[in-house]
Protein backbone atom coordinates (compact mmCIF):
# COMPACT_ATOMS: atom_id res chain seq x y z
CA UNK A 1 0.00 0.00 0.00
CA UNK A 2 1.59 3.25 -1.14
CA UNK A 3 1.48 6.33 1.06
CA UNK A 4 0.37 9.69 -0.41
CA UNK A 5 3.30 11.80 -1.53
CA UNK A 6 2.11 14.73 0.57
CA UNK A 7 2.22 12.53 3.70
CA UNK A 8 5.80 11.49 3.00
CA UNK A 9 6.77 15.12 2.42
CA UNK A 10 5.27 16.21 5.74
CA UNK A 11 7.18 13.47 7.58
CA UNK A 12 10.42 14.40 5.79
CA UNK A 13 9.83 18.03 6.71
CA UNK A 14 9.47 17.05 10.36
CA UNK A 15 12.64 14.94 10.15
CA UNK A 16 14.55 17.93 8.82
CA UNK A 17 13.28 20.06 11.70
CA UNK A 18 14.52 17.48 14.18
CA UNK A 19 17.92 17.34 12.48
CA UNK A 20 18.22 21.14 12.60
CA UNK A 21 17.33 21.07 16.29
CA UNK A 22 19.95 18.42 16.99
CA UNK A 23 22.57 20.25 14.94
CA UNK A 24 21.89 23.41 16.92
CA UNK A 25 22.35 21.36 20.09
CA UNK A 26 25.72 20.16 18.81
CA UNK A 27 26.87 23.69 17.98
CA UNK A 28 25.79 25.08 21.35
CA UNK A 29 27.50 22.23 23.20
CA UNK A 30 30.72 22.59 21.23
CA UNK A 31 30.78 26.36 21.77
CA UNK A 32 30.24 25.88 25.50
CA UNK A 33 33.02 23.30 25.66
CA UNK A 34 35.40 25.63 23.80
CA UNK A 35 34.57 28.38 26.28
CA UNK A 36 35.21 26.06 29.22
CA UNK A 37 38.48 24.89 27.70
CA UNK A 38 39.63 28.48 27.22
CA UNK A 39 38.71 29.33 30.79
CA UNK A 40 40.74 26.38 32.02
CA UNK A 41 43.85 27.63 30.22
CA UNK A 42 43.70 31.02 31.96
CA UNK A 43 46.12 31.20 34.95
CA UNK A 44 44.40 30.75 38.30
CA UNK A 45 47.12 30.87 40.94
CA UNK A 46 44.76 31.97 43.68
CA UNK A 47 42.59 28.83 43.33
CA UNK A 48 45.57 26.51 43.61
CA UNK A 49 46.96 28.40 46.59
CA UNK A 50 43.57 28.50 48.29
CA UNK A 51 43.20 24.74 47.92
CA UNK A 52 46.69 24.14 49.34
CA UNK A 53 46.15 26.52 52.25
CA UNK A 54 42.82 24.95 53.15
CA UNK A 55 44.21 21.40 53.08
CA UNK A 56 47.21 22.45 55.18
CA UNK A 57 45.03 24.30 57.68
CA UNK A 58 42.66 21.35 57.96
CA UNK A 59 45.54 18.94 58.56
CA UNK A 60 47.09 21.26 61.14
CA UNK A 61 43.78 21.77 62.95
CA UNK A 62 42.90 18.07 63.02
CA UNK A 63 46.43 17.26 64.15
CA UNK A 64 46.17 19.82 66.92
CA UNK A 65 42.80 18.47 67.96
CA UNK A 66 44.17 14.94 68.12
CA UNK A 67 47.26 15.95 70.10
CA UNK A 68 45.20 18.01 72.52
CA UNK A 69 42.83 15.12 73.10
CA UNK A 70 45.80 12.74 73.54
CA UNK A 71 47.57 15.00 76.01
CA UNK A 72 44.49 15.61 78.09
CA UNK A 73 43.62 11.91 78.12
CA UNK A 74 47.08 10.82 79.25
CA UNK A 75 48.20 13.75 81.37
CA UNK A 76 44.96 15.23 82.67
CA UNK A 77 46.39 15.42 86.18
CA UNK A 78 49.52 17.25 85.05
CA UNK A 79 48.45 19.39 82.08
CA UNK A 80 44.96 20.40 83.23
CA UNK A 81 43.20 23.08 81.24
CA UNK A 82 45.37 26.17 81.77
CA UNK A 83 48.61 25.34 79.89
CA UNK A 84 46.84 24.51 76.57
CA UNK A 85 44.90 27.74 76.32
CA UNK A 86 42.47 26.33 73.70
CA UNK A 87 39.59 23.95 74.26
CA UNK A 88 38.78 20.89 72.19
CA UNK A 89 35.49 22.53 71.23
CA UNK A 90 37.31 25.46 69.60
CA UNK A 91 39.51 23.10 67.58
CA UNK A 92 36.42 21.19 66.47
CA UNK A 93 34.68 24.38 65.33
CA UNK A 94 37.76 25.45 63.37
CA UNK A 95 38.01 22.04 61.72
CA UNK A 96 34.34 22.08 60.71
CA UNK A 97 34.76 25.57 59.29
CA UNK A 98 37.67 24.47 57.13
CA UNK A 99 35.78 21.39 55.93
CA UNK A 100 32.87 23.65 54.96
CA UNK A 101 35.26 25.91 53.04
CA UNK A 102 36.71 22.91 51.22
CA UNK A 103 33.24 21.70 50.22
CA UNK A 104 32.26 25.20 49.10
CA UNK A 105 35.39 25.34 46.92
CA UNK A 106 35.26 21.78 45.57
CA UNK A 107 31.58 21.09 44.87
CA UNK A 108 30.99 23.91 42.34
CA UNK A 109 34.09 22.77 40.44
CA UNK A 110 32.85 19.17 40.48
CA UNK A 111 29.41 20.29 39.31
CA UNK A 112 31.02 22.19 36.44
CA UNK A 113 32.91 19.04 35.47
CA UNK A 114 29.68 17.01 35.41
CA UNK A 115 27.95 19.64 33.28
CA UNK A 116 30.86 19.62 30.84
CA UNK A 117 30.65 15.84 30.52
CA UNK A 118 26.91 16.08 29.95
CA UNK A 119 27.40 18.66 27.19
CA UNK A 120 30.00 16.51 25.49
CA UNK A 121 27.81 13.41 25.71
CA UNK A 122 24.76 15.23 24.33
CA UNK A 123 26.79 16.62 21.42
CA UNK A 124 28.13 13.19 20.50
CA UNK A 125 24.68 11.63 20.87
CA UNK A 126 23.08 14.27 18.64
CA UNK A 127 25.70 13.73 15.92
CA UNK A 128 25.24 9.97 16.09
CA UNK A 129 21.46 10.19 15.89
CA UNK A 130 21.55 12.51 12.89
CA UNK A 131 24.01 10.33 10.99
CA UNK A 132 22.72 6.87 11.88
CA UNK A 133 18.99 7.43 12.31
CA UNK A 134 17.48 10.57 10.83
CA UNK A 135 19.51 10.70 7.61
CA UNK A 136 18.85 7.00 6.79
CA UNK A 137 15.20 7.45 7.76
CA UNK A 138 14.79 10.40 5.43
CA UNK A 139 16.52 8.62 2.56
CA UNK A 140 14.45 5.46 3.01
CA UNK A 141 11.19 7.41 3.00
CA UNK A 142 12.11 9.43 -0.07
CA UNK A 143 13.15 6.25 -1.91
CA UNK A 144 10.15 4.28 -0.68
CA UNK A 145 12.60 1.66 0.59
CA UNK A 146 10.70 -0.44 3.12
CA UNK A 147 13.64 -2.82 3.48
CA UNK A 148 15.82 0.06 4.67
CA UNK A 149 13.14 1.07 7.18
CA UNK A 150 13.06 -2.48 8.56
CA UNK A 151 16.85 -2.53 8.77
CA UNK A 152 16.76 0.79 10.64
CA UNK A 153 14.30 -0.69 13.12
CA UNK A 154 16.65 -3.66 13.59
CA UNK A 155 19.53 -1.29 14.22
CA UNK A 156 17.64 0.57 16.94
CA UNK A 157 17.26 -2.72 18.80
CA UNK A 158 20.73 -4.11 18.09
CA UNK A 159 22.98 -1.05 18.39
CA UNK A 160 23.20 0.06 22.04
CA UNK A 161 25.07 3.26 21.10
CA UNK A 162 22.34 4.39 18.74
CA UNK A 163 19.62 3.49 21.25
CA UNK A 164 21.43 5.35 24.02
CA UNK A 165 21.92 8.38 21.76
CA UNK A 166 18.18 8.60 21.13
CA UNK A 167 17.51 8.54 24.87
CA UNK A 168 20.24 11.07 25.73
CA UNK A 169 18.85 13.72 23.38
CA UNK A 170 15.28 12.81 24.33
CA UNK A 171 14.08 11.88 20.87
CA UNK A 172 11.98 9.02 22.17
CA UNK A 173 12.21 5.45 23.36
CA UNK A 174 14.30 3.45 20.82
CA UNK A 175 12.22 0.31 21.34
CA UNK A 176 8.99 2.18 20.66
CA UNK A 177 10.61 3.82 17.63
CA UNK A 178 11.62 0.41 16.26
CA UNK A 179 8.10 -0.87 16.80
CA UNK A 180 6.67 2.13 14.94
CA UNK A 181 8.89 1.40 11.94
CA UNK A 182 7.97 -2.29 11.93
CA UNK A 183 4.30 -1.36 12.18
CA UNK A 184 4.55 1.11 9.31
CA UNK A 185 6.24 -1.39 7.01
CA UNK A 186 3.73 -4.10 7.97
CA UNK A 187 0.81 -1.77 7.30
CA UNK A 188 2.14 -0.97 3.85
CA UNK A 189 2.36 -4.70 3.20
CA UNK A 190 -1.28 -5.13 4.21
CA UNK A 191 -0.47 -7.18 7.32
CA UNK A 192 -1.70 -4.66 9.89
CA UNK A 193 -5.10 -3.03 10.24
CA UNK A 194 -5.63 0.74 10.62
CA UNK A 195 -7.13 0.03 14.03
CA UNK A 196 -3.84 -1.44 15.27
CA UNK A 197 -1.95 1.56 13.93
CA UNK A 198 -4.39 3.93 15.60
CA UNK A 199 -3.89 2.21 18.95
CA UNK A 200 -0.11 2.38 18.62
CA UNK A 201 0.04 6.07 17.69
CA UNK A 202 -0.64 7.25 21.23
CA UNK A 203 2.45 5.44 22.54
CA UNK A 204 4.94 6.69 19.95
CA UNK A 205 7.03 9.45 21.53
CA UNK A 206 9.21 10.27 18.51
CA UNK A 207 7.42 13.05 16.61
CA UNK A 208 8.43 12.15 13.02
CA UNK A 209 7.53 8.48 13.56
CA UNK A 210 4.25 9.39 15.16
CA UNK A 211 3.44 11.54 12.14
CA UNK A 212 4.50 8.66 9.91
CA UNK A 213 2.01 6.31 11.55
CA UNK A 214 -0.71 8.93 11.46
CA UNK A 215 -0.21 9.17 7.72
CA UNK A 216 -1.51 5.60 7.54
CA UNK A 217 -4.84 6.54 9.08
CA UNK A 218 -7.87 7.95 7.29
CA UNK A 219 -7.85 11.74 7.25
CA UNK A 220 -9.12 13.20 10.50
CA UNK A 221 -8.20 10.23 12.69
CA UNK A 222 -4.61 11.31 13.31
CA UNK A 223 -3.94 13.35 16.42
CA UNK A 224 -0.40 14.74 16.28
CA UNK A 225 0.34 16.91 19.25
Amino acid sequence: MAMPESSVESVVSEIEKRMKRLQAMVEIAEESLRFEEGRKKAPKPSFGNTWTYLITALAWTLGGLFLLYLFRSRYSGVVGGAPTGVSIAVYAVIALGIVAALLFYYLPRRKGSDEEFDLDERARAAKLLIKNFYVPLEEALLDGNDGALGALADKLLEDPLLAHAMEVVREGDPRVAAYALYLYVSFKSGNVSPKEVEEAVENVDNRPLRLLLESCLPEGEGNLS
